[in-house]
C-alpha cells in the first residue's frame, strides 16, 4: 500500500516540465490568488483613489487568522483537490495502470485503502501550499494595517486545520465514488463540482423548506433532510468560516432556532462529519470495485 501511495505522489509531483497535476493546479491557485492581490492592490492605490475618491481599505481587519484562511482557502482548494482526485483516478483507468497494479498486488482492499490515503495526503499538501500562499498575500490583503482584531489560540488553529483537512479529504473521497461507478469524465467532474460547491446540501435544504408548501407530502421527513444537509462535508467547510471559535463556542447559532436537524457542538460535528464521510466513501468505492470488473 505504501509503495502505491509513493507511486501516486511521484506521478502528481513530477518536477520535469512541471507535468505533475500538483504543479498544474498549484500554478492555477497562484494565478487566482495573484489576481485577487492585484485587484486589492489596485483598489488601494492612489490611481483608484483619484478615480473614485476612496479606497477599499483593509479587507481583513475584522477577521481572525482562521477566518482569513477560510476566506482564502474554502471553495477553491477543496474544488482543486476533488478535481485532482478525479483526474488521477480516471487516468489510471484510461492508461490501464489499475489493471497492472491489481494483477501484481494482493487484492482490491489494499488498492482502495491506498487510494483513499493518497487523497488524504493530497488534501494535506494542497492545504499546506495554499496556506503558505495565503500568508504571503496577507500584507497586500491587510493593506499595511494590523490585520486581525481577534487572536486564535493554538488549539483553535489546530482544530480549524484538522476540520478543513478532513472535510476536504471527504469531498475528494466522495468524488471517487462517481469515478468508480461511472468511469465517465463529465459525470465525475460535474459531480465533484456539485460536492464541493454545496449543491447537495442546498438541494436538501430546498426540499426541506418546501415541505411547508408545494412538497407538503415530505413534511414527515423534513428533520431527516435537514440533518443530512447539516452533516455534509461542504456544510462543515462553510461553517469553518466562523474561524477557530467554532471549536470552543457552542452557542454560535449556526443552525438557527427553527431548524429540525440533529446537531451537536459545531466543532465536534465538523471533525466527525469529515471522518464519517471518508469511511462511507471508502466503503462505497470498495463495494463498487468488487461488483464491477476493473
Amino acid at each position: 500500500m505504501l509503495n502505491l501511495i509513493k507511486s501516486d505522489l511521484y506521478r502528481i509531483t513530477r518536477p520535469r516540465g512541471l507535468r505533475g497535476s500538483f504543479w498544474q493546479y498549484g500554478i492555477a491557485l497562484l494565478a487566482a490568488y495573484g489576481l485577487v492581490m492585484g485587484l486589492v492592490a489596485f483598489a488601494n492605490s492612489p490611481m483608484f483613489l483619484d478615480m473614485t475618491g476612496d479606497t477599499i481599505g483593509d479587507v481583513v481587519s475584522a477577521t481572525s487568522l482562521t477566518v482569513y484562511f477560510s476566506d482564502m482557502l474554502n471553495g477553491l482548494v477543496p474544488l482543486c483537490v476533488a478535481f485532482m482526485a478525479v483526474e488521477h483516478a480516471l487516468a489510471e483507468f484510461k492508461s490501464g495502470y489499475i489493471k497492472s497494479v491489481l494483477s501484481a498486488r494482493s487484492g482490491r482492499l489494499s488498492y482502495i485503502a491506498g487510494k483513499l490515503l493518497f487523497v488524504g495526503v493530497l488534501s494535506a499538501l494542497m492545504i499546506i501550499f495554499a496556506t503558505v500562499v495565503a500568508l504571503a498575500c496577507l500584507p497586500v490583503m491587510a493593506a499595511g494595517r494590523p490585520a486581525f482584531i481577534a487572536v486564535d489560540g493554538p488549539l483553535e488553529v489546530i482544530g480549524w486545520f484538522v476540520g478543513f483537512w478532513l472535510n476536504t479529504w471527504a469531498l475528494s473521497a466522495c468524488s471517487l465514488i462517481l469515478v468508480y461507478a461511472t468511469r465517465v469524465s463529465p459525470v465525475s467532474y460535474i459531480g465533484a463540482f456539485c460536492f464541493a460547491a454545496s449543491v447537495v446540501p442546498q438541494t436538501l435544504m430546498g426540499l426541506a423548506y418546501s415541505t411547508g408548501g408545494i412538497l407538503s407530502v415530505l413534511q414527515p421527513i423534513r428533520p431527516v433532510l435537514e440533518t443530512l444537509a447539516a452533516w455534509i462535508p461542504s456544510t462543515a467547510l462553510n461553517n469553518l468560516s466562523q474561524g477557530g471559535q467554532l471549536f470552543h463556542n457552542a452557542s454560535l447559532g449556526i443552525w438557527g432556532e427553527t431548524g429540525y436537524a440533529f446537531t451537536i457542538a459545531p466543532g465536534i460535528q465538523t471533525i466527525l462529519t469529515g471522518i464519517i464521510w471518508i469511511v462511507l466513501a471508502g466503503a462505497v468505492v470498495l463495494a463498487i470495485s468488487r461488483k464491477r470488473d476493473i
